[in-house]
């Protein structure tokens, strides 16, 4: 009889393990972790030709509210329609690339495009925009 206790008892205690876990990977299943509201997507512009001192971009999506600086970097932007923006940034130091910050209404979107139209080294030479310049996201 004894054996017969354990037993149970041990599947009890199996059966209710089994539903704290399935109660804990339902709440995590149901969980967004996707940011939402306002916020920034931070864009690195990488290719040859680098550091460079400047770029002239578009930067368009849903929901794009604004293009501007990141650590020190200058922005100069203008909407031309509604979610597309034109923007000079200028980079005071030489990272190695051209950073800056796209703020959107909802950063849980996808990411917005970011198009560069021209680039110039930090001795204000133009540098010939290729393929191989593209944008890094970040959130």
């Amino acid at each position: 009889m004894t054996t017969n206790l354990r037993c149970g008892a041990r599947r009890c205690a199996g059966r209710v393990l089994a539903g704290v876990l399935m109660a804990s990977l339902l709440v995590l299943t149901g969980c967004d972790r996707t940011p939402s509201g306002e916020g920034d997507w931070e864009v690195t512009i990488e290719g040859p030709g680098g550091p460079f001192g400047a770029a002239a971009v578009v930067v368009s999506g849903d929901g794009v509210l604004d293009v501007v600086g990141n650590s020190g970097t200058r922005v100069w932007s203008q909407e031309v329609e509604e979610g597309e923006f034109r923007a000079v940034i200028i980079q005071p130091a030489p990272s190695g690339s051209a950073d800056f910050r796209v703020r959107v209404r909802e950063v849980g979107d996808p990411a917005p495009s970011v198009t560069v139209l021209q680039l110039a080294a930090m001795d204000d030479e133009p540098v010939p925009v290729t393929a191989s310049h593209t944008p890094r996201y970040r959130r």
